[in-house]
């Protein structure tokens, strides 16, 4: 298990108080998976959060033409990743596969979703960091595929 300190380190949490995370950890567990291992596929009932322990995670998504291409990885202690277990329509919209051995936190969305109606300030807070997380990596994206963009302007030049 992880402890609270810990907890308080990640980019989703850093901003709750010791009970609140306390609270939090109740109903969470530590995972480890394979290399090359599925920890959940795009389109699943997006039922758990994941917070990064160790290891190394890459998250696809599959094409229309049911070829998937990378939209990021995680591999920094502390990231976020399953997200979409707090957004409605509660889906994953990727597929996490394990790039190296890796160990993370599960917490159990609907246990976190009750805490956050429960103390709409833990809500508020948990809700404006996970746009923040959004927005970032929204941003990375969009700076790959101009690069890429770029690349290929430059190759047929």
């Amino acid at each position: 298990m992880v402890s609270p300190e810990w907890l308080k380190k990640t980019e989703l949490f850093d901003t709750l108080e010791a009970s609140q995370l306390n609270t939090l950890l109740v109903n969470s567990s530590v995972k480890s998976y394979s290399q090359g291992e599925t920890i959940f596929q795009q389109g699943g009932d997006a039922k758990q959060l994941y917070i990064l322990i160790q290891g190394e995670v890459d998250l696809t998504v599959k094409a229309h033409e049911q070829v998937d291409f990378m939209t990021s990885k995680i591999e920094k202690e502390g990231a976020v990743f399953g997200t979409p277990s707090l957004v409605e329509p509660f889906r994953y919209n990727v597929t996490a596969t394990c790039l190296m051995p890796t160990k993370v936190l599960l917490i159990e969305a609907d246990h976190l979703k009750r805490m956050m109606e429960e103390d709409p300030k833990m809500g508020m807070e948990i809700m404006r960091k996970l746009a923040s997380i959004y927005f970032n990596r929204l941003n990375e994206l969009r700076l790959g595929v101009s690069n890429l963009v770029k690349f290929f302007k430059l190759k047929q030049v």
